[in-house]
């Protein structure tokens, strides 16, 4: 098993510690994926342009898996 760049035969308690185990509450605004909008208007609000918002929620993975993934 392979953990930030080091390799261990040790309980790996992910983003907790002994006493905490597991993953960090979700915060408010990100509970799960039907908040996905909220980093959209996250992003809008702190600068970012409507084409530039639309590349970070998607478009540049849809872009990287049509030119990486080509049918034989």
């Amino acid at each position: 098993w392979m953990r930030v760049g080091r390799w261990t035969k040790t309980i790996d308690y992910g983003e907790g510690s002994a006493s905490q185990a597991g993953f960090p509450p979700m915060p408010d605004w990100f509970k799960d994926n039907r908040y996905w909008d909220n980093i959209a208007k996250g992003l809008r609000q702190v600068g970012f342009s409507d084409q530039d918002t639309k590349k970070i929620c998607g478009e540049n993975w849809l872009r990287f898996y049509k030119n990486a993934f080509i049918a034989a």
